[in-house]
């Protein structure tokens, strides 16, 4: 009598899952080869002009002062836009900008501190220049869309989406803060993450814009498939026979699609868990296993002082103009072990400048990064560094953008490890036990990052398409068998 009500479970479980299951493993494929929307730090730079220091005319501190803020700037960048040079400031999770070669000049020619406007118009030239002068279609002003809901844009709302008539069918998303272009978009890449990401995470805006409410969905609809697929496991191997087979030499008793069922579950049974089970622990279910940020603490002692605009000087223009400024697209100022330097951006990588001298600073030995280290937490001394060339299982490490890295690690009880930068100082992530095996049971069992096809995509890539070839024909003989029995019951 339990295994009839387990049966019963497993069948309106599946009757009440089974097409979302499928669309899951299907979307999942989309998803191998295209990724959700965004505009990547060297797509961002490649479309800036050179940044043109000779055309500065006034420090971050002077623009700050003239603003009339209190307290301090939370970042600070300097690029180029429209031609001139302009800062970006970002206080209070708001981004705004104002020139650099003189700030903002009234009607009267007054100086004035005011944020540049940003208007329809402005836009339309930003997206114009960054998408080469293509003609515009249609510009709208929107907080959200389908494709703009990360939160990494919200210093940036509203924004105004603009669309172009080119082969692309683009559409670029300008700041109504900076005017800056902060999402590009293309027509082949909306249509298939609409099959992809879109439904995959049931990425639905309206949904996904209450998110403890979305969370909550996605959480319960994954748990359901982790319960849906070990029942079905293990009523499968119930009714398996290898020694004792039913008749024809069966080692089913079922036929026709049920058998189909049968055997593709035993097959993929155990895959089908692990991925759905891996995919709600993504979420984070009752504070488990996730991914290990930097605290506001920890950020605060790796800087060893507070930012401040005073401290923001400009490379002498005669040595930057020598050395360093070809190719640099952006400054950024940043502090570390209580110095302020400046990281100079261009398309493919990152550098310090020593503001002063305008010269490259060189990297930073692994005693002076393990000696700051040290001062993060209460995690006692350094256990080891280590300098890397290919990262290892919890850091990938991009050999041409971050060619010096330094894993420093702690004895402490959560074995914690950060991967530093030598050339920007930058920690480029941290782990510690809770991480780790968050990295196993989702990268690993979700993803196949595992050894040894860690490296390998193509061969990664081959993997997961076998195995979500098993879960789709187990749920599409699960959708046949379910649509059968709700119609014979409601015949």
């Amino acid at each position: 009598m339990k295994l009839r009500y387990l049966h019963l479970m497993h069948r309106w479980l599946g009757i009440g899952l089974g097409l979302l299951v499928l669309l899951w493993f299907l979307s999942g494929l989309v998803m191998l080869f295209v990724a959700y929307p965004q505009l990547t730090s060297t797509e961002r730079l490649t479309h800036l002009d050179d940044l043109a220091l000779q055309q500065v005319k006034l420090d971050a501190a002077q623009v700050w002062a003239l603003t009339g803020k209190l307290g301090q700037p939370e970042r600070v960048r300097l690029s180029m836009r429209e031609h001139r040079p302009a800062y970006y400031f970002l206080q209070q999770g708001q981004w705004f900008t104002i020139w650099a070669d003189a700030c903002n000049v009234a009607p009267d020619e007054s100086i004035s501190g005011a944020s540049i406007p940003i208007s329809s118009t402005a836009a339309v030239n930003a997206a114009r220049q960054f998408q080469g002068h293509a003609k515009v279609t249609e510009t709208l002003l929107l907080s959200h869309d389908q494709w703009s809901i990360s939160s990494s844009l919200n210093g940036h709302r509203p924004l105004y989406r603009v669309a172009l008539n080119d082969a692309e069918a683009t559409e670029l998303y300008v700041s109504s803060h900076t005017g800056e272009v902060v999402l590009d978009t293309q027509g082949t890449e909306r249509a298939w993450n609409w099959l992809g990401s879109v439904i995959h995470w049931i990425y639905f805006t309206p949904l996904r814009m209450e998110h403890e409410l979305w969370r909550q969905i996605v959480l319960w609809l994954a748990f359901a498939g982790v319960v849906l697929t070990s029942l079905g496991l293990w009523l499968g191997v119930q009714r398996i026979r290898i020694n004792r087979r039913y008749s024809h030499d069966r080692i089913t008793p079922y036929h026709g699609w049920a058998r189909w069922h049968h055997i593709v579950g035993l097959s993929a049974g155990v895959f089908c868990i692990t991925w759905l089970f891996s995919g709600w622990l993504s979420l984070t279910p009752f504070g488990w296993f996730s991914d290990r940020s930097l605290s506001a603490e920890e950020s605060a002692r790796w800087a060893g002082a507070e930012l401040a605009v005073q401290d923001m000087k400009l490379p002498l223009p005669s040595a930057a103009d020598n050395s360093t400024a070809t190719g640099i697209k952006e400054f950024e100022w940043l502090k570390f072990a209580g110095n302020t330097y400046v990281l100079a951006r261009s398309e493919q990588q990152e550098s310090l400048i020593d503001s002063q001298s305008g010269l490259p600073v060189a990297p930073f030995s692994a005693a002076v990064m393990q000696a700051q280290a040290s001062k993060l937490g209460a995690y006692g001394a350094v256990a080891s560094a280590h300098w890397l060339s290919n990262g290892d299982l919890y850091f990938k490490q991009d050999a041409q953008t971050t060619p010096q890295v330094l894993r420093i690690a702690f004895a402490d009880a959560l074995n914690t490890t950060y991967y530093v930068d030598a050339r920007t100082t930058k920690i480029l992530a941290s782990q510690d036990s809770n991480s780790r095996i968050y990295r196993w049971l989702f990268n690993g069992l979700h993803r196949m990052d595992i050894p040894p096809l860690t490296d390998r995509l193509l061969a990664r890539r081959i993997t997961i398409f076998i195995l979500s070839t098993g879960g789709v024909l187990l749920t599409v003989a699960g959708i046949v068998l379910g649509w059968r029995r709700v119609r014979r019951k409601w015949a």
